[in-house]
């Protein structure tokens, strides 16, 4: 499976510490320095970047309700504010399973698409390739635009966030 965002973190923060930071040298403050500044960088993205889009989602649903109990209080009319508060935002539980869990049951989906998969297309049943073909595709066009900044995957891979709004 592909290391989530969390281990690759991890395992860049671990490199820098086993591999790195025992090759500068003692005089080589400034270089000290640096690496503490990166080790502090690394840990707070780990400990916070899971939790990103749950912490948009709820801080735009606090704001969008006081700004209308703030407009009703008022009785606006102000255009700027009934168009804010008109548009279409994420649900109140979006991002409410925290992304380790969600990563992890989609793990175990994998696992049963694919035994499903293998009993079904055993049986000759109609429609199993060409679903696990069409999953396939989507999959690979996810991964080559999530990695195609690594230089790992196919050369012209479209930039992640237009790939998962054709793919939500």
């Amino acid at each position: 499976m592909i290391p989530t965002v969390t281990q690759q973190l991890e395992a860049i923060r671990r490199r820098l510490a086993e591999t790195v930071v025992p090759e500068l040298p003692e005089s080589a403050e400034f270089a000290h320095e640096q690496v503490l500044l990166i080790d502090a960088a690394l840990g707070f993205l780990i400990e916070t970047h899971e939790h990103e889009y749950r912490y948009a989602v709820v801080e735009h649903h606090d704001y969008r309700t006081v700004l209308g109990e703030l407009a009703r209080l008022g009785g606006t009319t102000d255009r700027p504010v009934l168009d804010a508060l008109d548009e279409s935002g994420p649900g109140e539980t979006d991002a409410v399973i925290p992304l380790p869990e969600l990563t992890e049951r989609t793990r175990t989906m994998k696992v049963l698409v694919e035994r499903l998969y293998r009993r079904l297309s055993a049986d000759g049943v109609a429609g199993a390739n060409e679903l696990m073909a069409d999953l396939a595709a989507r999959q690979v066009g996810r991964e080559a635009s999530w990695f195609r900044q690594a230089g790992f995957t196919l050369p012209g891979s479209a930039h992640i966030g237009s790939v998962l709004e054709m793919n939500p």
